[in-house]
């Protein structure tokens, strides 16, 4: 029988074929934390889109040294024009990072990994690799 977010679901379509009844109760209860806090519909949606943020700043950063020497592989009209548009370069590419980290470091962004890597060691049969090819507005901040 195969689990997903916590539930039950029959083989193949087949409620029969699931080797016990749980009359369609949730097996274990997602909101019944590993930690033991009770997280609820809402706070999980917000742990979803603290992960989501931290994934599409993380995607962005893969481009940041690109963006940091583009000023230096394009010809400049002086030398100061070079240093200021170097200097904008490495200023946003500085401000990226420290968000990131910020992110990275806030005391509820340690909580919902903690929250993953317990749930994965505790389960960690039927997760699923996450793939873009499946979700292709992943990267839209607004959903």
């Amino acid at each position: 029988m195969a689990q997903l977010n916590g539930f039950k679901k029959p083989i193949n379509g087949n409620p029969s074929a699931q080797g016990g009844s749980n009359n369609g109760q949730p097996v274990a209860n997602m909101g019944a934390g590993v930690d033991g806090e009770n997280w609820d519909e809402e706070k999980l949606e917000e742990a979803m889109k603290r992960l989501k943020e931290m994934h599409i700043q993380l995607r962005n950063l893969r481009t940041t040294i690109p963006r940091l020497i583009a000023p230096l592989t394009t010809k400049q009209p002086s030398p100061e024009s070079l240093f200021r548009e170097f200097s904008k370069s490495t200023n946003t590419a500085n401000q990226e990072v420290l968000q990131f980290r910020k992110l990275w470091g806030e005391e509820e962004t340690q909580k919902v990994l903690e929250r993953a890597r317990k749930s994965r060691a505790e389960n960690p049969n039927d997760i699923k690799p996450w793939r873009a090819i499946d979700h292709p507005n992943w990267l839209n901040r607004d959903e």
